[in-house]
């Protein structure tokens, strides 16, 4: 009982300090991708603007958030003061990007479906879900690690960005040499033989980076 409510005491302060200028990001993206998607007549372009956001836009822009999410606090210090546990601070402000960029997926998804956009060559409902989760929590994940190992939010920023724009450009080497590490390998290929085993490192590789920045998260002093 002590444990539930000291979680929704986690999750009611990561809303009460969240920047509320970053929920306009997410926000922006999707109603700018929605007035695309409307003013396109042909279901070609729009499948593909459909295809871009869900797996291009929907991560970058969670990687980017994530990487501002806890040292951007401005109640830093009297944060890591509080016995939290570092594991709590982790899923209470990386699990409100991750709600904030779903319920963005699956309002676009929505409005897509009720435009008449298919998106069965990604597969099914649940490869679907994949083609947007898998990155966005690979680069979540990123994001974090990257800002607490920096000791700075704009390094895990820069590095999501960075390999966001790498991936995309060396795409041809990705597919070829490292499809388990390839970030959009269901977005470009949803039926690749190694699309299980890529969704398998990514997420295992998340976990990683998050078990990374949980151990960062134990030496606030550096961070300070």
């Amino acid at each position: 009982m002590r444990s539930l409510r000291s979680k929704g005491a986690a999750l009611k302060y990561s809303w009460l300090c969240y920047r509320r200028e970053s929920l306009w990001f997410p926000a922006a993206f999707l109603a700018l991708f929605v007035v695309i998607l409307a003013i396109l007549p042909n279901p070609g372009l729009r499948y593909g603007i459909a295809r871009a956001y869900l797996g291009f836009i929907v991560p970058l822009i969670g990687g980017i958030l994530a990487a501002y999410s806890i040292l951007d606090d401005p109640a830093l210090e009297l944060r890591f003061a509080t016995p939290e546990r570092p594991e709590a601070t982790l899923a209470a402000r990386l699990g409100l990007i991750l709600l904030v960029e779903a319920v963005c997926a699956a309002g676009f998804q929505l409005f897509a479906r009720a435009l008449g956009v298919d998106l069965s060559p990604l597969g099914g409902f649940l490869s679907v879900q994949a083609v947007w989760l898998v990155p966005t929590l690979a680069l979540i994940s990123l994001g974090c690690a990257g800002s607490l190992a920096g000791a700075q939010s704009v390094t895990g920023a820069f590095l999501v960005g960075g390999v966001w724009l790498v991936q995309l450009l060396m795409k041809s080497w990705f597919v070829a040499n490292a499809r388990e590490l390839y970030l959009f390998l269901g977005v470009f290929s949803p039926d690749s033989p190694a699309l299980v085993a890529n969704r398998f490192v990514l997420f295992a590789g998340s976990l990683g980076l998050l078990g990374l920045s949980t151990v960062l998260l134990r030496r606030p002093e550096r961070l300070l």
